[in-house]
């Protein structure tokens, strides 16, 4: 009996290791909850800085004799958001929020490479009498950690406070960048105004009629009179 049984084939019908792939870096990627933030992408190609010597760069970060450039990405969702920490220290600089530390991730399926030196604000509207949104923090990108060896994955991205301001960083702007959710991707500004424009008129569409949500597809209304 203990013969038979070893030398039986079996075969699965579920591949658990693919479908839990699939579940985490597909599908969460593009259904997961999320927050909307601006982001400020190293533009390294059209920066200058020096890139051959230990531990060179540029002469400053921000400022008159920095040559870095930013590309600025709006309403880019980020996932799993770590709470800010607001720790209040003091010593001989006074009282003063230090070290306050947080962290998010972005899937590889925006086709974003994030960089140490990267800046995020979380300016998305929570309020209409939001008197304070224009003072909203800048927190500076300093370790990228990467989810997994593969090409499909997530990075995860650790956030450090900064003293630099908002105005400071859009002196420094290569292009501007909007990520459109429904593509999943990141267009010129310009061209993302235009695919919401062509969006906004697909749903008056008449061919619209005939979609039935129950089965997902578009379906002729017969009358059988």
């Amino acid at each position: 009996m203990a013969k038979i049984m070893y030398n039986q084939k079996w075969f699965s019908i579920n591949e658990y290791s693919l479908d839990y792939f699939e579940l985490l870096f597909q599908y969460y990627a593009t259904c997961g909850r999320s927050i909307p933030a601006t982001y400020y992408n190293l533009d390294l190609p059209n920066s200058v800085y020096d890139s051959k010597l230990l531990e060179a760069g540029a002469y400053e970060q921000m400022g008159n004799l920095s040559g870095l450039l930013w590309k600025k990405i709006l309403t880019l969702q980020v996932f799993a958001f770590e709470q800010i920490p607001f720790i209040l220290n003091s010593d001989d600089e006074g009282p003063t929020f230090k070290d306050r530390t947080s962290s998010f991730w972005i899937p590889t399926i925006y086709e974003l490479r994030p960089y140490v030196h990267d800046h995020i604000i979380y300016e998305h509207v929570t309020s209409r009498n939001d008197f304070m949104k224009d003072q909203l923090p800048l927190y500076e990108v300093v370790n990228v950690e990467k989810a997994s060896s593969g090409e499909l994955t997530f990075w995860k991205v650790n956030l450090k406070s900064t003293h630099r301001r908002k105005e400071e960083i859009e002196k420094q702007l290569s292009g501007n960048y909007t990520f459109v959710d429904y593509e999943k991707h990141i267009y010129k500004t310009s061209d993302a105004i235009q695919l919401t424009q062509l969006q906004s008129k697909n749903e008056s569409l008449k061919v619209n009629d005939f979609y039935k949500e129950q089965i997902g597809l578009y379906v002729e209304n017969v009358n059988n009179e």
